[in-house]
């Protein structure tokens, strides 16, 4: 016979009080918090559900604070241009006042002195700041786009954001899209093609060794000290009998460090001084694809013109120089380098004095008149974009057209004024084009932005569903657990009965 002793009966009543007295924790926690799910154990999978819904949600938060700042970026360049394009219809009236009949050397001086400060608000706008990131930059966004000169010293390449997933627009408009040209040539592992000394904007590569470590700790010493281009940095690193191997990267502005170790253990390093810095390779990543930073060579004689803006490269159809009341077409038929395009303006050129050269920048050409009474000016000869994309042209050129307007209203040269104003329109309707590519990626990142919130909302409804408590079932739930709770123990002290030994100490 089974016998059921006081301790069973205690036992049993304590298991029963615990496990309502655990229900109705649960059901109290459901309704303060107004959670189903309160940790994993509650429902693994319903759990799984929540976390990638708080993935996506909170994804979508990073997307519209980056469309925000986007379009504080866009909103602010529009307005700069906007005020570019003011500036540019007041030059034109002050052009076609001193080209009246009424104007003399006097009044043109006096002009001059108007469009000279122009020039000054120009740089100023270029140089035109967010926070602390230069607007026209590009992605060289921590420094000035626009020196003391007015010439163009960002990078050639845009900055960008990911405004959804895999979707990558260009937020910044860099300055030498309407204010100055830059010609931005892509790098390039020919021979001769890219001299060392034409990197980082001309101030090139200085002579020095470093070590390069592959991911499986294989090292190798590269010095520049007897290379002349980026072919000798290349075929250096190639044979430097480690795991990695260098190439250019797809967009031709950087180079790219392969690391082929298996299993890798460690990450890529390339040891850090200004020889490095300068070849856009110092530090340490943990990939096996090291991309530097961009090399921002300049242009010289021997860059192909295939190579220019960012390896897209230009179409070269003729031009017309003109200076004083002269003129000669330039043709720049069989010019593969910048070079032979310098010498096909300086051959056409000389006849009526003008000279042509690289600017000391590296950016661009320039051509100057060897007549001090008169200006040189180049327009297209039909259509196309040559001497707009040359920098000696109208179209992304402001800042030099409004130099060459104050030159020739200094020098009495109603020509060269004449000219100006033909060049102004030209730098009006490029202003008004780039506006309106700008108003576009703003439309473009509302819409966007409208999606997001929508899917933003659409995963917190989700996400609720699955994890949020039902209120009212709940609360039944705890009415009915208190009532069960309390009638266990009543039960339970009904049930075991105190004897006299429970009361001796």
């Amino acid at each position: 016979m089974f016998r059921i002793s006081n301790r069973m009966m205690y036992n049993n009543s304590l298991i029963n009080a615990f496990r309502n007295n655990e229900g109705l924790l649960r059901a109290q926690e459901q309704i303060s918090s107004g959670k189903r799910i309160n940790r994993p154990s509650d429902d693994p999978v319903g759990m799984m559900e929540v976390l990638k819904f708080r993935t996506d949600i909170g994804l979508s938060g990073q997307y519209l604070s980056v469309m925000e700042n986007a379009e504080s970026f866009l909103n602010t360049a529009d307005s700069v241009l906007g005020t570019v394009h003011n500036q540019l219809k007041t030059a034109k009236e002050q052009a076609l006042q001193q080209a009246g009949g009424l104007a003399t050397a006097e009044t043109r001086k006096t002009a001059a002195i108007v469009i000279d400060n122009m020039v000054e608000q120009m740089i100023q706008l270029g140089n035109t700041r967010v926070g602390h990131r230069y607007l026209f930059s590009g992605q060289r966004s921590e420094a000035p786009a626009l020196d003391s000169n007015g010439d163009y010293t960002g990078s050639g390449r845009d900055l960008t954001a990911e405004i959804t997933l895999n979707e990558v627009i260009p937020i910044s408009v860099r300055a030498s899209e309407f204010l100055t040209a830059d010609m931005n040539p892509s790098v390039s592992a020919a021979n001769g093609a890219t001299p060392l000394a034409s990197l980082n904007g001309g101030s090139g590569v200085p002579a020095g060794s470093f070590t390069i470590t592959d991911r499986a700790g294989n090292s190798m010493l590269i010095d520049t000290t007897a290379m002349a281009d980026l072919e000798d940095v290349i075929t250096a690193i190639n044979g430097g009998g480690t795991n990695i191997t260098a190439s250019i990267s797809s967009n031709g502005g950087s180079l790219v460090l392969t690391d082929s170790s298996a299993p890798p253990t460690q990450p890529i390093t390339v040891q850090a001084n200004a020889t490095s810095a300068a070849l856009g390779l110092a530090g340490t990543r943990a990939v096996s694809v090291f991309t530097g930073d961009d090399l921002d060579p300049a242009i010289t004689a021997s860059t192909p013109i295939s190579s220019l803006y960012g390896g897209q490269g230009m179409t070269l159809n003729d031009i017309k120089l003109l200076n004083g009341g002269a003129s000669a077409t330039v043709s720049f038929a069989g010019a593969v380098t910048v070079g032979d395009v310098v010498t096909a303006l300086n051959t056409a050129g000389a006849a009526i004095n003008i000279t042509a050269a690289i600017d000391a920048t590296g950016r661009k050409l320039e051509i100057t008149s060897t007549n001090p009474a008169t200006v040189a000016m180049a327009r297209e000869a039909g259509t196309g974009a040559t001497a707009e994309m040359l920098g000696i042209g109208g179209g992304r050129n402001v800042i030099p057209i409004l130099k060459k307007l104050s030159a020739a209203l200094k020098a009495n040269d109603l020509p060269g004024i004449l000219t100006s104003i033909d060049a102004l329109d030209s730098v009006m309707d490029t202003t008004n084009s780039v506006r309106g590519a700008v108003g576009a990626r703003v439309n473009h990142i509302i819409t966007t932005r409208g999606s997001e919130e929508t899917s933003q909302y659409d995963n917190t409804k989700l996400k609720s569903f699955v994890e949020d408590a039902d209120y009212l079932a709940a609360a039944s739930e705890l009415a009915m657990l208190q009532t069960a709770y309390q009638a266990t123990l009543k039960s339970a002290s009904s049930i075991i009965q105190p004897s006299l030994l429970d009361f001796i100490r």
